[in-house]
């Protein structure tokens, strides 16, 4: 007897997890889906003026003129690319007296670990078309090394941390600069990493395993009634 109770209890548990953990797939799901459709309304809005941005410019396509400070490069490390490792390279764009970082793209990194890429300039007035995005966050077990030597490896978009690098403000968002622009290199960033399908579908797995411990549970407990 004490034995079945045990069984039940812990396929109460059991179960329990699994409905939580395909309820917290759905909820992701949504919130994904109403990302997308946020990126998509926002897109059709351009901003051409630093000086009279939205409360909210997230996801805004973006045009401004100026300049790209050269001296300071940024890049974000552990980006594969067909699975290539490189790199994301950033370089703040100052535009009416502002400074924000400008996501160009993916470029290879070389063989060994201790040598950088040989990096592009981009000398002149520039007119840069893109979209307005929040910095990238991924894992990290340690900070960056601020040794100040450019361009900068770092595992993280830090806006904070590479203002104080900088020893100048940049704004609180960064540019994806656009797929067409004659300066891009290769793109492969994405508003949305997992698209809602996705959540979905780990969503149905996880139900699915729930009734499946249900169904196997109530099989043991026939066979030891019937004992």
């Amino acid at each position: 007897m004490m034995r079945s109770i045990a069984f039940i209890m812990f396929t109460i548990a059991v179960v329990a997890l699994l409905l939580k953990l395909g309820w917290w797939q759905m909820s992701r799901a949504n919130e994904k889906q109403q990302l997308q459709s946020q990126v998509t309304t926002r897109q059709q809005t351009m901003l051409v003026d630093l000086a009279n941005l939205p409360m909210q410019p997230l996801w805004h396509s973006i045009t401004i003129e100026g300049e790209f400070d050269n001296h300071h490069p940024i890049l974000l490390d552990n980006q594969l690319y067909r699975g290539r490792p490189g790199y994301h390279l950033y370089l703040p764009f100052v535009s009416q007296q502002q400074r924000v970082l400008v996501n160009l793209g993916w470029i290879a990194a070389p063989p060994y670990r201790n040598i950088l890429p040989t990096l592009p300039t981009f000398d002149g007035r520039q007119i840069i078309t893109g979209v307005v995005a929040p910095a990238q966050q991924l894992l990290q077990f340690k900070p960056d090394n601020a040794d100040n030597q450019w361009p900068l490896r770092v595992q993280n978009i830090e806006i904070i941390w590479l203002t104080q690098q900088l020893q100048q403000p940049l704004l609180p968002w960064i540019i994806q600069i656009s797929a067409s622009s004659p300066i891009a290199l290769t793109q492969t960033w994405q508003p949305v990493v997992m698209g809602p399908k996705k959540h979905y579908g780990y969503a149905m797995q996880w139900f699915l395993l729930a009734i499946a411990v249900v169904f196997m549970s109530l099989l043991w407990l026939r066979r030891e009634q019937a004992v």
